[in-house]
């Protein structure tokens, strides 16, 4: 897949190594259009890689989940007019007419005869909870009506994490709603009510996770012992003390259900 935004151009594949791990393979021509997409909207990419293959100089992997919700948070984020003067404002005039270029080219499509459909059907998106046979966890973002979001903070900071989301492994005959749901009464002492799925697989060092939007459903009662406190906080609030999470893998993770939590209650506003 390419794509074009007022930060830089990519090219996003999966490669053979990707398939196994979830993730996908982002590449790009100029190393600075890697560095923008990390800080915008994929903070879970991982190092650049410098001339690793035959065609793109750069080159960086990522979660297949957080991709996906990275291109939800573009669109979301998505305020111009005409897309060419959005980049000349951003990156200057020669990035503009290199897409202007492309544009020209692409303007011959509609002289081509229609496309027959695609045979053998294209092969249905992996997902990370899907890769590797990996166990899954379920878990909630409890959100109020200030647009807060309910973090919680392990008991002596169990591996590494400094304020998280509560998630666990279903009990068995267990569906993932009723697992996320006493994952969060455990863990924050409140009973909740789902409000709608979070959309994307989240991989984290052990599990592979999926997420529900959550709203309080009563007083906060007690916590269990792997709990030591809960914090309501804004996005950025809930961003600073997500960061101070030393797990990276953790800290990437919960970054992205953050974005996508967020996205997902902005959605249904």
């Amino acid at each position: 897949m390419w794509m074009m935004t007022t930060f830089g151009f990519f090219s996003i594949v999966e490669k053979p190594s990707d398939r196994a791990a979830g993730t996908l393979t982002v590449r790009a021509r100029a190393r600075a259009d890697l560095d923008h997409l990390r800080a915008e909207i994929l903070p879970g990419l991982g190092p650049t890689v410098d001339h690793a293959g035959t065609d793109y100089p750069y080159r960086a992997v990522a979660p297949r989940g957080e991709v996906a919700v990275a291109l939800a948070n573009l669109a979301m984020k998505l305020d111009y007019a005409n897309f060419k003067d959005a980049v000349a404002a951003r990156q200057g005039k020669p990035r503009a007419q290199a897409y202007g270029q492309v544009w020209s080219v692409l303007h011959d499509i509609e002289d081509l005869p229609p496309a027959a459909p695609a045979t053998p059907p294209l092969r249905p998106a992996k997902t990370p909870a899907s890769a590797g046979g990996r166990k899954k966890a379920y878990g909630g973002v409890l959100v109020d009506g200030e647009g807060r979001v309910l973090l919680r903070k392990p008991t002596g900071g169990y591996d590494g994490y400094a304020w998280t989301f509560p998630k666990g492994r279903p009990d068995a005959g267990e569906s993932p709603e009723a697992c996320a749901l006493r994952e969060t009464r455990e863990e924050t002492g409140y009973c909740a009510r789902i409000l709608a799925p979070i959309p994307g697989a989240f991989a984290g060092g052990t599990t592979d996770n999926r997420y529900f939007l959550m709203a309080v459903a009563g007083e906060q009662g007690p916590l269990d012992a792997e709990t030591a406190a809960t914090r309501w906080a804004t996005p950025a609030e809930a961003r600073h003390l997500i960061g101070e999470t030393t797990n990276t893998v953790g800290r990437a993770r919960d970054l992205a259900v953050l974005d996508a939590a967020i996205a997902a209650l902005l959605a249904r506003r």
